[in-house]
């Protein structure tokens, strides 16, 4: 069998990632302070051998990444829904994982008292430990992180500050995201908190896919596999009529 049908199966595999890839984001454009991933770059390299060149090139797969921009900012008017103003990340830590960087600012208090967002992924302050909120009759965060509440058994008006939401601006080492859905650095740590971004209260940073873009996408990967399938049909039939040329008259 001719051996650029592995080349084509290669490309195509490469291709079935692509549309796992755009699947996910389409089922993502309407999540919280989703960030899209990347669709697999082609490259190619030529094979070596003993004496010069192979003439066939062979499709690699370039590392994935994902697309850091900012999202659209969403008002809600909700006192603890936050959006990042500009670039920067929350810091969480999953329930099962490593502490990470997040986006997702649909915070709220859970059953057990702590500040955790819509995943229930908990936030951590500027020690990177988790915030508990005591029980309130209000609260409210400031644009630097800082929280405070009115507590129950307290006069009306007197507030405490109950902790600051840990943030960071950026990071030295490059930025990528995990199987579990989280941003860390590629050494899986996370930078420490400097708090120099600046929160909305009461919007929310949106998914920053796009769903045009995506569906294009999608049709592209669609037609470049079928290609390969053609060209695999295409190498099939040539092996055959050389093999029938090659047989001896009977």
């Amino acid at each position: 069998m001719d051996r650029s049908i592995y080349t084509a199966l290669n490309s195509m595999s490469i291709l079935r990632t692509n549309q796992s890839v755009t699947s996910q984001n389409l089922a993502n454009s309407n999540s919280t302070g989703f960030q899209k991933d990347n669709n697999t770059n082609f490259s190619s390299v030529y094979l070596d051998r003993d004496k010069g060149l192979d003439p066939r090139v062979l499709a690699i797969q370039d590392s994935s990444s994902f697309d850091s921009s900012q999202g659209p900012k969403n008002q809600t008017g909700e006192p603890l829904d936050l959006a990042i103003d500009g670039d920067g990340y929350f810091l969480v830590k999953p329930e099962n994982g490593k502490n990470a960087l997040s986006k997702r600012g649909d915070f709220k208090v859970s059953a057990n008292s702590l500040l955790v967002d819509g995943t229930g992924t908990a936030a951590l302050n500027i020690d990177l430990e988790v915030i508990t909120i005591p029980p309130h009759r209000k609260i409210t965060i400031a644009p630097d992180g800082t929280i405070e509440i009115e507590p129950l058994n307290a006069p009306v008006g007197q507030k405490i500050k109950v902790g600051q939401l840990a943030t960071v601006s950026g990071s030295e080492v490059p930025l990528a995201k995990f199987e579990d859905g989280f941003v860390r650095t590629i050494n899986e740590t996370v930078p420490e908190p400097d708090n120099k971004v600046r929160l909305l209260t009461g919007f929310l940073e949106g998914s920053n896919v796009k769903t045009i873009d995506e569906l294009v996408s999608n049709i592209e990967n669609s037609r470049s596999y079928e290609i390969n399938v053609k060209f695999i049909t295409t190498a099939k039939e040539i092996d055959e009529a050389t093999a029938s040329l090659m047989r001896m008259p009977s």
